[in-house]
């Protein structure tokens, strides 16, 4: 079978190698430059292919492995299914191979903190888990180091797989986890996809093909509920506002309920700095599913770390305060809802924000359809309520700045990150006074490493104490 896998990431050089060992014709393909490993690769007999334009020629392939971030627009992805080439992934190998059972866990936001919350709650219960260990920015993707465990041998336990899937991943899937969780479902990322329908086909094949006897998870307060009807599998729930007949429910004086066949039992008020209270509930409902007690789910979540970037106040010893204001570096909301809902927290006028980015992460205009504007409208309103000043960069920030400008809204445009971060600091040591955060979240895609920069930027330039 000849197999074309894109890319030269660790995780496409890993699988080349799985695959070429299996006996496959290996094409491994990208415009970068030839990896340091090519020699290695090539001694397996994988035909490693440098500056190549696959959009342009993708070539012969029965089976093509795409990475991650490849839109499902993209025009190599065209050209490969008009030729007949079935498209897949890492993740869909990870699945269809898995030797025991498995937890995939989707949604439009939450993934990460979700997957990382279920993870410490399983290890707290015992259960030997699989889960990746060489994805970027805390997130817990399908990753090449899983591969090793896919033949835990005769006598070996038959570790759960813990797999964090997002549309880009289930998009070229077919195949899903015994125990699938949508988290919550509403327009993103849908110039990777070309419209909400096929957005929505790619986050259902997490429960598509499954079957009676697996179990779906799904966010009772949220559309990501009409997800069960498109699977045989059993229903669980969790919800911030209502009892559920199974799964995790918050109750104001109880606090996290747990329920299932034999009743209810209460965990009580129990405070994760790690996560909000619904992703609390989603992993508690989770990890119940596969089998965690009531006691570890506790342990659990007191045990969990939070996760980088994603709301976490900087430590104060590193500067983490200026003028006594908390800097809170929420630099993995790139999407409208996530801003939204990390502002939902602060006071009227009460923060300076730093916001933008880009528009055009490589598979096209972000936020631009008719949805998803309605979303970036409803964050500006958010960000009208809360924000004293807003420092917007790149052309992310282009588009924002003329919408909170229609808001009256004091809005400052900058060249980039670092400056935004330095006026953002000097304003707020001149507005101390009610003020409650100086907060970064910038609604628009940003390369990571410009995510990595912010709490050294905020610590080259605050006040030192």
């Amino acid at each position: 079978m000849t197999t074309l896998i894109e890319g030269f990431g660790p995780d496409a050089i890993a699988l080349a190698g799985l695959l070429a060992g299996e006996g496959h014709a290996v094409r491994l393909a990208s415009p970068a430059a030839a990896p340091a490993e090519a020699a290695a690769l090539l001694e397996l007999g994988v035909r490693v292919e440098p500056l190549t334009d696959l959009d342009t020629s993708p070539g012969p392939a029965e089976i093509a492995y795409l990475d991650v971030w490849t839109a499902e627009t993209a025009p190599r992805v065209q050209r490969l299914r008009a030729q007949g080439t079935l498209i897949s992934c890492l993740g869909e190998l990870l699945l269809d191979r898995w030797p025991g059972p498995s937890t995939g866990i989707t949604g439009t936001a939450g993934k990460t903190t979700v997957t990382s919350l279920t993870a410490e709650i399983l290890r707290a219960a015992g259960i030997d888990i699989a889960v990746s260990r060489g994805a970027r920015a805390g997130n817990l993707w399908p990753t090449a180091d899983l591969l090793d465990r896919l033949h835990p041998g005769d006598n070996a336990t038959r570790p759960f797989l813990l797999l964090e899937l997002t549309s880009s991943h289930l998009a070229f899937m077919r195949s899903s986890p015994t125990i699938a969780a949508v988290l919550s479902f509403w327009p993103d990322h849908l110039e990777l996809h070309g419209d909400l329908a096929h957005y929505r086909a790619a986050k259902e094949t997490i429960v598509r093909h499954q079957r009676s006897g697996n179990t779906v998870v799904v966010n009772a307060d949220d559309a990501s509920a009409c997800f069960a009807a498109a699977t045989p599998a059993d229903p669980i729930e969790f919800s911030l506002h209502r009892r559920v007949e199974r799964g995790a429910y918050l109750d104001p004086a109880r606090g996290v309920v747990l329920v299932d066949h034999t009743g209810e039992t209460a965990l009580g008020p129990i405070h994760a700095r790690a996560a909000h209270p619904g992703n609390v509930l989603a992993a508690a409902a989770i990890a119940a599913a596969a089998g965690a007690s009531a006691a570890a789910i506790e342990q659990g979540i007191r045990n969990a770390q939070p996760l980088p970037w994603r709301a976490q106040q900087l430590p104060v010893q590193a500067q983490g305060t200026v003028a006594g204001i908390p800097v809170v570096d929420d630099g993995m909301a790139a999407t409208p809802l996530k801003t939204a809902a990390t502002l939902a927290t602060y006071p009227d006028h009460s923060i300076v924000l730093i916001a933008g980015g880009m528009n055009d992460a490589g598979g096209g205009p972000v936020h631009a359809t008719p949805e998803e504007h309605a979303l970036l409208e409803r964050a500006c309103d958010e960000i009208a309520r809360t924000a004293r000043v807003v420092f917007v960069f790149g052309d992310g920030g282009a588009r924002l700045a003329a919408l909170l400008r229609q808001r009256q809204v004091e809005t400052q445009s900058v060249a980039n990150l670092a400056e935004a971060v330095v006026e953002a600091v000097s304003v707020a040591a001149s507005r101390a006074v009610g003020a409650t955060a100086i907060v970064f979240s910038p609604l628009f895609p940003l390369p990571l490493e410009e995510r990595a920069r912010f709490a050294s930027l905020v610590r080259d330039v605050a006040p030192v104490k």
